[in-house]
C-alpha cells in the first residue's frame, strides 16, 4: 500500500466482536483468538478508519473530541499500532516524515500540553486461552478414585493438563488425552 493509499486507512470489520465502553473499546478477533483493548485515542482513530477520512482529518478530530494537539504523528502512531494488531484491512506505510517521529518525541510534545502522555494511542493485546484452559481442573486422585460414571467431568487434570477425566467403562472414570 502506498503512502497516499494509507493516508485513507480502512478498519477491518470481518470476524471481529466490538464492545465500546466509556473509557476503552474492546475488540475480539475471532480469526486469531486475540483480544485487543484500545484506549480512547486509538479507538477514535480506529473508528474513523473508513477509507474516506484522511490522516489530517483524524488529527483534527483528535483535537475536537479529545482535546489533543492536532498532530498527525499521533494518528500515524495509532495506525501503526492498529496495523500491528491486524485491525486494519491493509497495513499502513508510514510516510517519510511520520516514520521519523519516535514515541519519545511525541511524549515530549504531549507532556508540554498538560501532561497528556496518558492519551498516547495504546493497543493492548492478549491471546485468548483455549476453552479447556478456562475451566477448573480436578486432582488426578479425584478422577481415578472418587468419581464414577456418569460423573466423570471431562475437565483437565491439574497435575496433567493434557489429560481429562473421562469415562473408561461403565464403572470407572480415568484420565485420558483431552
Amino acid at each position: 500500500m502506498s503512502a497516499t493509499e494509507s493516508s485513507f486507512p480502512k478498519a477491518r470489520q470481518k470476524d471481529l466482536v466490538v464492545e465500546e465502553l466509556p473509557d476503552e473499546t474492546l475488540v475480539y478477533d475471532l480469526e486469531r483468538d486475540k483480544a485487543h483493548c484500545l484506549n480512547p485515542t486509538a479507538a477514535m482513530v480506529w473508528n474513523r478508519c473508513d477509507g474516506q477520512t484522511s490522516v489530517a482529518d483524524m488529527a483534527a478530530l483528535l483535537e475536537q473530541e479529545l482535546d489533543l494537539p492536532a498532530d498527525e504523528s499521533l494518528v500515524w502512531m495509532a495506525l501503526d499500532r492498529l496495523g500491528k494488531a491486524r485491525l486494519l484491512e491493509e497495513p499502513v506505510t508510514l510516510p517519510g516524515e511520520a516514520a521519523r517521529y519516535s514515541r519519545r518525541e511525541i511524549m515530549r510534545t504531549l507532556s508540554r500540553v498538560a501532561g497528556l502522555t496518558l492519551l498516547l494511542p495504546a493497543v493492548s493485546s492478549i491471546t485468548a486461552p483455549l476453552a479447556a484452559m478456562q475451566a477448573s481442573c480436578i486432582p488426578r486422585s479425584t478422577c481415578k478414585f472418587v468419581l464414577v460414571p456418569p460423573n466423570c467431568t471431562g475437565l483437565p487434570i491439574c497435575e496433567q493438563p493434557t489429560k481429562c477425566c473421562l469415562t473408561k467403562n461403565a464403572t470407572q472414570c480415568t484420565p485420558k488425552a483431552c
